[in-house]
């Protein structure tokens, strides 16, 4: 009795090692089987062999805490691996720290916008058989707390055997591929890490634990991160005391879809005849929005390399701070963690924006943060200010992004559970830019009779093809349409009547005409730079400040 119960324990590790590892990757195998540059049945195998045991290594693990819980956490590693093959099969996306922490982010509203019916059926359906297999086996506790020398070294065998069953072949296979690397004189990122990445439950497992360990190991204390304003001089232009300074995050816009940009379609009517306007050829430090504020307002090398993009340094608007400005944001998402490191002296959210008396009964709208700029304004008539809005911009679903009268182009994509055609989908993204450009006239006309200068960057762009609106895949292999954005400097006429900043705007639009590309990683020194600030012992590096003559 006892054999046929842990037979029937070693059973179930088995079908969801096949199950898991196997079945749902089959897809991804096939896709990867195409595209593979060399030894291409050898690789399937050793994938599939690396696939299956690392499944099974993680279910004998899991077996060693008891019944109740093992089949508590694997049934858990079976949803999250069915979820993130819904994405990974349907979509085409690569699962990573930057998906992952969009997707655990407080901003649930944005989150759920990409689940639909067909999502939970798909969990649903694709869980059913193996839900069921392990709560429906018996595996009675009297075997499991079986102690015996003889099943703890059969089962610690095992536990090894799997072990060396995943890592090894991907070594030889790296091996392999090192030998072509240098027969073809090139390198090739290594073979285990993109196998990793590539599958599940690899690539959610690794995202996750670089989610927790950045969010616990290395959570950042702003008291302990590296401050330029207390290291560096920075001396601030004379006329900052009536200065205001607005800079506006976009969300998922690429500059290749704005008309103002040499796109086809006529999508940005109100920047194509704005006179103060530079339109800067911009990319984006990386391709979700989580990684790109960690990475866009510090100084370069401000955040680290790794996938999670943790933060060394405070950013550019504590330095304003610093200096004297004061300054207030407000956001249609929710990155509270950011909004704290913009040390503003108040900040509101979406949901304290969408309470006030003036929102109520209207629909999230960027737009309710012109009213929160014009209040901003009042409250502060004096200048010396800084207002930093977050806006949602095109984020999916592009068509609740705008109101019916901006839906210039048709057929529009409707719905999560739709099945769009690329023409739907970027006829409703490039209404979501056509609203954008309005949005950014509001902006632009609270401020034309004061002195102002206004900075737009998008965080990063999207990629758009038939049924698939993502970013957030891995920056070392992000289509450039994840990079691809605009970044915009705007300036009134009464801050451009300054010789020095009519000087400065002009070289802004030199580096526009010239189409010259711009990094998030310079808007540190740029933004301080073009303000007028200046630093004699290398707080702004003259290379990276964009108003600087070189």
């Amino acid at each position: 009795m006892r054999k046929l119960l842990h037979v029937s324990q070693l059973s179930i590790s088995l079908f969801i090692a096949l199950y898991i590892g196997i079945i749902l990757n089959l897809p991804i195998l096939i896709r990867r089987y195409q595209h593979l540059q060399y030894d291409n049945v050898l690789s399937l195998l050793t994938e599939m062999l690396a696939l299956f045991s690392l499944v099974f290594l993680l279910a004998m693990l899991l077996s060693l805490f008891g019944k109740t819980l093992y089949r508590v956490l694997v049934t858990l590693l079976v949803l999250s691996s069915v979820a993130a093959s819904y994405y990974m099969v349907l979509y085409n996306v690569d699962i990573g720290y930057g998906i992952l922490a969009a997707v655990m982010t407080t901003d649930v509203d944005l989150s759920k916008e990409s689940v639909g019916y067909h999502f939970v059926l798909w969990v649903v359906l694709a869980s059913l058989i193996p839900l069921v297999f392990i709560w429906l086996a018996p595996m009675p506790e009297a075997a499991l707390r079986n102690t015996s020398v003889r099943r703890i070294t059969k089962k610690s065998l095992l536990i090894v055997t799997a072990g060396l069953c995943c890592w090894l072949p991907l070594k030889l296979m790296g091996q392999v591929q090192d030998r072509h690397d240098r027969q073809d004189n090139h390198t090739m990122a290594s073979y285990g890490g993109v196998v990793a990445g590539s599958y599940s439950p690899s690539n959610w497992l690794s995202a996750l634990g670089m989610l927790i360990y950045s969010s616990y190991s290395q959570a950042e204390d702003s008291r302990t991160l590296f401050d330029p304003a207390e290291h560096f001089t920075y001396i601030a232009p004379k006329d900052a005391d009536d200065l205001y300074v607005v800079f506006i995050i976009g969300e998922s816009a690429r500059r290749d879809h704005m008309g103002a940009y040499g796109y086809q379609r006529d999508n940005t009517p109100n920047l194509d005849h704005e006179r103060n306007l530079a339109l800067l050829q911009g990319y984006s430090c990386d391709t979700s929005t989580k990684l790109s504020l960690r990475c866009m307002f510090v100084r370069e090398g401000g955040a680290s390399e790794a996938p999670q993009r943790t933060l060394k340094e405070m950013n550019v608007f504590s330095v304003l701070k610093k200096q004297g400005f004061s300054s207030e944001l407000f956001s249609m998402q929710s990155e509270a963690w950011f909004y704290n490191k913009v040390m503003a002296d108040d900040y509101a959210l979406r949901e304290t924006i969408q309470a006030e008396k003036r929102n109520a009964g209207k629909p999230v709208d960027d737009m309710a943060l012109v009213g929160e700029l014009q209040d901003s304004l009042a409250r502060h008539p004096d200048g010396k200010h800084l207002i930093v809005l977050h806006t949602k911009g095109s984020h999916y679903m592009y068509t609740e992004r705008y109101p019916r009268r901006f839906a210039r182009y048709q057929p529009e994509c409707q719905g999560i559970d739709d099945a769009c055609s690329t023409e739907e989908l970027v006829n409703s993204y490039d209404n979501s830019l056509l609203y954008t450009d309005y949005f950014l006239e509001q902006v632009f006309n609270q401020l034309r009779d004061r002195k102002a200068i206004v900075f737009y960057a998008s965080d990063h762009g999207e990629s758009i093809s038939k049924n698939m609106h993502f970013h957030g895949t891995p920056r070392d292999h992000a289509p450039i349409a994840q990079r691809t954005i605009p970044i915009m400097v705007w300036a009134s006429d009464g801050f451009l009547k300054q010789s020095d900043h009519q000087a400065a705007f002009q070289r802004l639009r030199a580096l526009a005409a010239a189409k010259t590309p711009v990094f998030h990683e310079k808007l540190f020194d740029s933004v301080l730079g073009c303000i007028g600030f200046t630093s004699p012992d290398g707080g702004i590096v003259k290379q990276h400040n964009w108003c600087q003559a070189q």
